[in-house]
């Protein structure tokens, strides 16, 4: 799904500007924020709309050389949150109509069924740069055509194991897989060969210290969120060298890679696939092939010299692994202040936990932070219920490893156990539950469950 907080910043992989979504039923993977409903639908601004579509659509005729899809039947419905307008074809290009969506609609870049159909929705004002602008719509769209005829995300949200990427040895191999890809594509030849031979083996490296769960969930997002980033870095005009530069520096991105590694992980393999000249690999990543596994087999590289760790080892030294390696540790022991201090509001005293049976969420990819065994605090969070309940909790909340709680600090208590007569709003530090009537609330000590009507 392309970030307002909320979703993917500057370049795409990034998104913090926007919103990330899915749907949780009972305790699949949460995420997205409620759209009210409109009687008569309002008309959000569409500056700039027609022209940015009218460019998509003419990128977008190189999609059946990329990927043998027909992007005819492609449809976008933008938003800001109030108001929403939705693309129609015609002979002579999109028209926009405005449209109304109904209370407990997921806002948030990411796709959805609207009208009996798969739309890709994007929230607007849309990025300035052309080439950003693109990717997001390219990016969008690529969604409404999974898991039919691309990789759809299976569990993308952090589990077990779900703090790697967030630690001093998963970061620092991350790095240097993406520091090798970087080589190779700006590389021909023997040189780039030899490049992409090194990231294979930081990424061997990566997933032999990885939990199984979360190799099996990164490789996820490097198919269901990298493919689709690839297409529209593709088809916005995006070349290896500007790739290059920027996952080259992808140390210095402010950006928690939980999540979003697959942004820039997934476009650079597919970049690097491509340099190499892989015949068919996007026909073997349509079917849920690892990328890196196809870069393996094209340069015929066995799995024992991929795992070599003496290997591995010496050739850090050619991406300045020493130094690299020095500023993650600085960072994992300033980090370690952060996590306590994270704990101590999150997951210690006193606690308003929910337990939704279905519920709908918005967050920060960028603003994601594992506490190993406790859940993930996110910030940017927003919760939603069909019958008016949300939670807004812009300074964070706790979302469980299994997906079905989230909670927040209760500084101060003012309900025992009930079942609710009329709706009740809450508020504490850094963020506002309203929860609807008939949630039952019960106290079990210093922690106050919440749960909806059976």
């Amino acid at each position: 799904m392309p970030p307002s907080p909320i979703r993917r910043a500057t370049p795409r992989p990034v998104r913090a500007p926007w919103l990330l979504v899915a749907t949780l039923l009972l305790a699949a993977p949460l995420r997205a924020q409620s759209a009210p409903a409109a009687a008569t639908p309002p008309h959000p601004d569409t500056s700039g709309l027609a022209d940015a579509v009218r460019e998509a659509r003419r990128t977008l005729q190189a999609l059946p050389q990329l990927w043998a899809i027909d992007p005819r039947d492609l449809t976008w419905l933008f938003t800001d949150g109030r108001a929403h307008v939705v693309t129609v074809r015609r002979d002579d290009g999109d028209r926009l109509d405005p449209i109304a969506l109904p209370a407990g609609t997921v806002i948030a870049n990411h796709a959805t069924d609207w009208n009996g159909r798969r739309v890709a929705m994007v929230r607007v004002p849309l990025p300035r740069d052309a080439q950003q602008r693109t990717t997001l719509l390219v990016h969008e769209a690529m969604h409404t055509l999974q898991p039919t005829q691309l990789p759809g995300a299976t569990r993308t949200e952090a589990g077990t194991g779900g703090d790697f990427l967030d630690g001093e040895d998963g970061r620092s191999w991350l790095f240097l897989e993406l520091r090798a890809l970087a080589a190779a594509l700006r590389a021909t030849g023997d040189a780039q060969r030899s490049a992409v031979r090194d990231a294979l083996a930081f990424r061997a490296r990566r997933d032999a210290l990885a939990h199984a769960e979360e190799r099996t969930r990164l490789d996820a997002l490097d198919l269901s969120e990298g493919l689709p980033e690839y297409t529209g870095m593709r088809l916005a005009g995006v070349t290896a060298t500007q790739l290059a530069d920027k996952i080259g520096n992808a140390a210095a991105a402010r950006v928690s890679w939980v999540r979003a590694s697959g942004y820039w992980t997934g476009p650079a393999w597919g970049y690097a696939l491509d340099a190499l000249g892989v015949r068919d690999w996007r026909s073997s990543a349509k079917r849920g092939a690892r990328l890196p596994d196809l870069a393996a087999d094209a340069l015929r590289v066995p799995r024992a010299a991929v795992e070599d760790t003496t290997v591995t080892v010496r050739r850090q030294a050619t991406y300045d692994g020493t130094a690299l390696r020095a500023a993650e540790h600085a960072r994992a022991v300033a980090n370690a202040r952060v996590l306590d201090s994270l704990r101590m509001r999150f997951a210690e005293g006193a606690m308003l936990r929910l337990y939704p049976t279905s519920m709908q969420v918005a967050f920060d990819p960028n603003g994601q932070t594992p506490l190993a065994g406790r859940g993930t605090v996110m910030r940017g969070f927003r919760w939603s219920a069909k019958d008016g309940s949300e939670l807004v909790a812009d300074a964070g909340a706790l979302v469980s490893s299994a997906w079905d709680w989230v909670q927040v600090p209760l500084d101060t208590n003012t309900l025992g156990d009930a079942v609710l007569d009329t709706p009740r709003t809450l508020s504490g530090g850094g963020w506002t539950v309203t929860l609807a009537k008939g949630w039952r609330i019960t106290r079990r000590g210093d922690l106050l469950e919440a749960r909806p009507p059976q």
